[in-house]
């Protein structure tokens, strides 16, 4: 049927015409879809906020840092050597091992397990592992401190200040490598969860007690965790008894029996190692040890030193903190501040235990303090969590991973040199040469107790140092000979004679009273000289 078009009254016939096609045909595109409402498919547990990724590259930066120190002359070689022993014979003694003037000496040595893992590494990957190893264990110190000040504190800013805080209070201890580190990666984690909101869950109860028996076959420092978590139960104690006025409501409180069994069940997991009870009381023999009280570390914590400035900075910013934070104190957060601060000015030593504590409650008063006149904190809306943020995580992990020397190892196959690995205090020289020494006395060999392990561990397999830095294995007579010997007294010729020393290795910088009277001595000749040390040999041996 044709169409028609009406005009008026007349209607006419209207021809409809096709429309001609394009002369040229361009070919549809397919539409993108819009990126703004792609749907992501990444699990929700692998989702990570913009605020991550500040906080891995704040870890990350730290890390690098760590990683790239050069491996402090002290504790670790003694440690390795222990480690090696056990790897050796495959069985922790119950006695000294190592060295002779020791030989029979009981000793529990509880961090048998850090020993091994240390001295493995070192014997498969070699001395950048343990450099690695470093800074995986001061990162991990650091995380749940700083994860725990900015939740509490709902601003970066507040895990920021811990972390600072807690970086300047301790960075003496970080250098040293030894199983402490590891024992306060596990304080750090009881710490965190002590001023935490919700504590006993299911995860709780199986992760403590877990995290207990690693820690009773790794560092004495278990004994500081069932320190913090009886401070945890006490803490909430004072808490109910604050609000409720009753201290019988406050006995009955369910929190506190949790907290209570909690403990015990913790206490009974540091049972699980080679010498089940006999860990407990080697941790007070220990601190109580007379050898131990002459070592400079454990001296008392004062202004002269530079962490003991740097404490007292930090406890003035602490009450400052405090004074201007709208927030209640918990009565465990502040008994944690204040006991662990005691133990620190007892022992310097115990700084360790104190600095996390300081930066934690720093971190969130301090922010709460700033919020309330600043409105540039005030709480915003929280960032949503993409895939997106996972990936440029995932990222950042293999930049920092690549910018390590363990990292370069393993990529490029580039180890570095001894000496850039080692502290400029390691003695290499001097190690070196013993290594090439033809008419080497055999014996018992003087040895600074800072080079011992370094010396043991790298220069002959037969030489016996008189002592090492595991003081409180070595006989007290032992030990106080040997502080004489460092301050080079009248009767050192006749201490030598008395142990059958007839070669000595002297540190030039430290024992210079003891290098000028063996230069002086017509008995001793210089064999071999450096800018750190001198080894001596006699001239008639015994």
């Amino acid at each position: 049927m044709l169409p028609f078009e009406r005009h008026g009254n007349c209607m006419s016939l209207v021809t409809e015409t096709p429309e001609s096609p394009p002369s040229n045909p361009q070919p549809s595109r397919p539409e993108l879809p819009d990126a703004r409402v792609l749907e992501d498919k990444t699990p929700l547990w692998m989702r990570t906020t913009p605020t991550s990724a500040l906080f891995t590259v704040l870890l990350g930066l730290v890390f690098v840092y760590i990683a790239n120190r050069p491996l402090w002359h002290t504790d670790l070689w003694d440690h390795l050597n222990y480690g090696s022993h056990i790897l050796q014979t495959g069985a922790v003694s119950q006695t000294e091992p190592l060295m002779r003037l020791c030989r029979g000496v009981p000793m529990v040595n509880i961090p048998w397990l850090a020993q091994v893992g240390m001295a493995a590494l070192n014997e498969k990957f070699g001395l950048t592992s343990l450099q690695f190893l470093s800074a995986i264990l001061v990162t991990l110190c650091l995380a749940p401190i700083v994860r725990r000040a900015w939740k509490s504190s709902h601003s970066m800013l507040g895990g920021l200040i811990a972390c600072g805080i807690f970086l300047k209070a301790n960075l003496h201890e970080f250098q040293v490598i030894r199983p402490q580190l590891a024992g306060l990666v596990f304080y750090c984690f009881v710490l965190a969860w002590m001023t935490g909101q919700r504590r006993h869950t299911k995860l709780t109860w199986v992760a403590f007690p877990l995290m207990f028996a690693l820690w009773g076959n790794i560092h004495g420092s278990f004994s500081m965790g069932l320190f913090l978590l009886g401070l945890t139960a006490l803490g909430r104690l004072g808490d109910v008894v604050v609000i409720s006025k009753s201290l019988k409501t406050a006995l009955c409180d369910r929190e506190l029996h949790k907290t209570i069994l909690l403990t015990q069940l913790c206490a009974a997991a540091v049972l699980l190692n080679p010498s089940g009870l006999s860990v407990y009381p080697e941790v007070f023999n220990v601190a109580g040890n007379a050898n131990v009280a002459s070592m400079f570390e454990w001296e008392p914590l004062t202004l002269r030193l530079p962490h003991g400035q740097t404490a007292a900075a930090v406890l003035l910013l602490a009450v400052m903190a405090i004074r201007l934070s709208p927030r209640r104190i918990h009565c465990a957060e502040m008994l944690a501040f204040v006991s662990t601060g005691l133990l620190a000015a007892w022992s310097a030593r115990m700084l360790n235990w104190w600095a996390p504590a300081a930066a934690l409650l720093i971190g969130v008063h301090l922010t709460a303090g700033i919020r309330r006149t600043s409105k540039w904190l005030q709480r915003g809306e929280s960032a949503k969590s993409s895939g997106l943020w996972s990936v440029v995580n995932g990222g950042l992990l293999w930049i920092i991973f690549a910018l390590t020397p363990f990292g370069m190892q393993i990529v490029h196959g580039r180890v570095l040199d001894l000496k850039n690995l080692v502290s400029r205090e390691t003695p290499i020289a001097t190690t070196a040469f013993l290594e090439t020494m033809e008419d080497r006395p055999s014996g018992i060999v003087f040895v600074p107790a800072e080079w011992a392990g370094y010396v043991m561990n790298r220069g002959p397999a037969d030489l016996e140092p008189m002592v090492n830095l595991h003081v409180h294995v070595i006989p007290e007579r032992v030990w106080s000979d040997y502080l004489k010997l460092n301050n080079g007294p009248s009767d050192w010729d006749g201490l030598m004679d008395e142990y059958g020393i007839n070669m000595a290795i002297v540190n030039k910088q430290r024992q210079g009273p003891l290098v000028r009277r063996m230069r002086e001595s017509a008995n001793w000749s210089a064999s071999y000289e450096d800018v750190q040390g001198i080894v001596f040999v006699r001239k008639v041996r015994i």
